[in-house]
């Protein structure tokens, strides 16, 4: 055999090495989640949390301030101890939730925000929405909290401020986000946007995230997000509640 059929073999040989060990590569980054966060997400330097709730080892319950309206995000997560928690509703300049709040089977807050995330005692998380003058129908629910806009519905983005009770602009408003979603599977989405970005671009950012539905909570200075002693995003000022998830001991 010639050297250059050699030197052509030897080559052939390096060249399949060489792509064996870059599809090796690309599965064990996929594996490791290493370019879960090179689309949109990754650009809006995103923090985000996935759980899984119908295992029966995590709960989500939202909470309200202790001892008055309003308390720091770090007391709230220092007092009640969650796995993780996220800013929940809106609230009025006297710190009184805009939204309904249900607390172990309990309306403990009743508010005009139209659409809402619910949870059942099984881990299932249900989509509530308001229509007309109607209340809220939290049936099935032991927990849940009320905000918007709705920002994903069955897989699509589905913004509708007017139907939400905000006004025109609420479009177009740019603010840092934070919401909350379940993908197909049922578990729980929690996110937080740090950059000032439209409810739009926040649809595409949970739509990015595999979630099937999805509500935007408060935002802006009140973005807080925090998992498992590690604070992610930390508002500036007070909370009059937040949304908080346990881990349940076995």
């Amino acid at each position: 055999m010639s050297a250059r059929r050699v030197a052509r073999r030897r080559l052939g040989r390096l060249v399949f090495v060489i792509l064996a060990l870059c599809i090796a590569g690309v599965l064990v980054a996929s594996q490791l989640g290493i370019f879960a966060q090179r689309g949109l997400l990754h650009k809006l330097k995103a923090e985000y949390i996935t759980i899984d709730l119908t295992g029966g080892k995590y709960r989500a319950c939202p909470a309200v301030a202790a001892k008055g309206r309003s308390e720091h995000f770090r007391s709230m997560v220092g007092r009640l101890k969650p796995y993780a928690a996220i800013c929940g509703t809106y609230y009025a300049p006297d710190l009184k939730p805009l939204g309904d709040i249900l607390i172990n089977g309990k309306l403990v807050c009743q508010g005009g925000a139209r659409q809402g995330i619910g949870f059942t005692s099984k881990g299932k998380i249900k989509f509530i929405e308001r229509h007309g003058h109607s209340r809220m129908n939290w049936s099935g629910c032991v927990s849940g909290i009320a905000c918007g806009p709705r920002l994903v519905r069955n897989g699509k983005k589905d913004i509708n401020v007017k139907r939400d009770g905000f006004s025109a602009s609420a479009a177009t408003h740019e603010a840092r986000r934070c919401a909350v979603g379940a993908t197909a599977d049922g578990k729980l989405i929690l996110c937080v946007v740090p950059e000032d970005v439209t409810l739009s671009t926040m649809a595409d950012a949970m739509l990015e995230l595999g979630a099937r539905d999805a509500v935007n909570m408060d935002g802006g200075s009140m973005c807080a997000l925090y998992k498992n002693g590690k604070f992610l995003a930390v508002p500036v000022m007070p909370m009059s509640n937040i949304l908080a998830v346990y881990a349940l001991e076995k």
